[in-house]
């Protein structure tokens, strides 16, 4: 009698183990499939921001590049107004990546700063 419950609480738990990497797995795919992929959702094929400003609790200004014409965009909550076409486009700065191997020295000079201290 005492088996049959434990057999069922482990097959329980490995069902439900079951479903949640089922679940996780599925949902990479979607992100992958629908939403990474250019001229999708996001956007990324025809329009990117170039800069955000946040200027108040609910407003910021955004430098937006549609296919090239870049614009400088007010919004607030209830708002989106052009403000400007820029005459002189601003370049993308993309944000530096960090390597693993950037990451290993700044441990290691991290490391040797504190041997130095003490």
């Amino acid at each position: 009698m005492i088996a049959s419950d434990v057999f069922s609480i482990i097959l329980a738990l490995l069902g439900t183990v079951g479903v949640i990497v089922l679940t996780y797995y599925g949902s990479r795919w979607y992100v992958e499939r629908f939403i990474k992929r250019p001229g999708s959702l996001s956007g990324e094929q025809h329009m990117k921001v170039v800069e955000r400003l946040i200027v108040g609790k609910s407003g910021s200004i955004i430098i937006v590049d549609i296919q090239g014409v870049q614009y400088l965009v007010g919004v607030t909550e209830h708002h989106i107004q052009i403000l400007s076409q820029l005459d002189e486009p601003i370049s993308f700065q993309k944000k530096p990546e960090i390597s693993k191997e950037s990451f290993l020295s700044m441990v290691k000079s991290f490391s040797q700063k504190e041997k130095q201290d003490e």
